[in-house]
């Protein structure tokens, strides 16, 4: 194909104008083309020459052992150089190492932590010094609770700190106590991590005891505020309190005695006893059959309620039988007297005799003998 100088020139008009318009749009993306295209295979604007990992992208170039080869592309990202990765990095096909900035090629981890025994504060403590009082658990008397002085009072391997305290507990008795009747308290601490040094009492009169089982009683009726506070050796503490009520009580009325005011030796008879207690408290009933023996405490049974006993006397006379009652509180009534003729049985010198004149003619002949 012949071509004429016109034909040539317009060519190298075009090829001039295109190498201006392609040389104007490289210098207006200059800044934004670090490198040309043919020197980053990665992509992420640094040259492959420089490129601490060319065929990851990486643009921070981080390379945190300093190997030259950047962590995004490194198999073994390992700062301690002992052949074991730290952790974390995605890139790594090495084990993991407990101790990443401390060579340790045995990686000993004794508490089995993951922290390896050289780099490990306590290497004997899982919990690595959990109550941070700066002693390892394997020394510390009391690894969960901060206490850096390891004060332990009684010597039994347990620090002060973590002993356990004293369970407080008291009882006492009578439960309904009127006022001057002497009460009787009990200290029932159960023991925590030492044995007690000291029980005190108040007992919400102005009054206070150090004794572990005191007594105590109470001027006036009403209610009254008693507390115990006990301290173990160790020095732990514990406090209980209770209300007690002081009441006002009345003694039972004289008792009533009914029963045969009559009777014959060898035989037993029976008698009902009752009294009635103002307060309605139960009743005792305590008895002197006037022949040197005695019934002492014979119930307790509901006020105004008979009581029944029985009794036989070995020889003919007269006998006072003496009863007294008392309540619940220990307040005792005036005594009441009973009289009771006992005659000599004479049917027991023969059987026959005394069937007989049970039948028909005993209290005839009762009077003939005896009156």
């Amino acid at each position: 194909m012949k071509i004429d100088l016109k034909n040539k020139l317009h060519i190298f008009i075009i090829l001039t104008v295109s190498v201006v318009c392609f040389m104007s749009v490289m210098i207006v993306l200059s800044p934004y083309m670090r490198v040309p295209l043919g020197d980053d295979a990665d992509k992420d604007g640094i040259k492959n020459e420089t490129d601490n990992c060319r065929n990851v992208s990486n643009t921070d170039q981080s390379d945190v052992d300093r190997d030259g080869i950047g962590d995004a592309c490194d198999s073994c990202t390992d700062t301690d150089g002992d052949g074991y990765g730290n952790p974390g990095f995605q890139a790594n096909t090495c084990p993991d190492d407990n101790c990443p900035t401390t060579p340790n090629t045995n990686q000993t981890d004794t508490d089995q932590d993951n922290i390896g025994d050289v780099c490990d504060q306590c290497p004997t403590d899982p919990q690595n010094d959990a109550d941070t009082d700066g002693i390892c658990g394997g020394v510390d008397n009391c690894p969960a609770v901060s206490n850096p002085e390891q004060r332990d009072s009684d010597a039994d391997g347990i620090g002060d700190a973590c002993e356990e305290p004293p369970i407080v507990m008291f009882t006492y008795n009578p439960l309904d106590p009127i006022h001057g009747e002497i009460i009787q308290f009990w200290d029932n601490t159960t023991l925590g991590g030492g044995v007690l040094q000291q029980s005190r009492w108040t007992f919400g009169d102005n009054t206070s005891s150090i004794e572990q089982h005191p007594k105590h009683s109470y001027i006036n009726i009403g209610s009254y505020t008693v507390q115990l506070n006990v301290t173990d050796i160790n020095g732990k503490t514990s406090t209980i309190t209770k209300n007690i009520t002081v009441i006002d009580n009345d003694p039972p009325e004289k008792p009533l005695i009914t029963g045969s005011s009559i009777g014959m030796t060898e035989i037993e008879y029976s008698f009902n006893f009752s009294a009635t207690d103002p307060d309605g408290n139960q009743i005792y009933y305590s008895i002197d059959w006037g022949d040197n023996t005695s019934q002492l405490s014979l119930g307790p049974s509901p006020s105004g309620d008979d009581v029944n006993a029985k009794h036989s006397w070995r020889n003919a006379g007269n006998y006072i039988i003496t009863v007294t009652s008392r309540d619940t509180h220990n307040a005792e009534s005036n005594s009441t007297s009973f009289t009771i003729r006992i005659l000599f049985n004479i049917y027991i010198l023969n059987p026959s005799f005394l069937q007989i004149f049970e039948q028909y003619y005993q209290i005839f002949f009762f009077k003939i003998l005896y009156t």
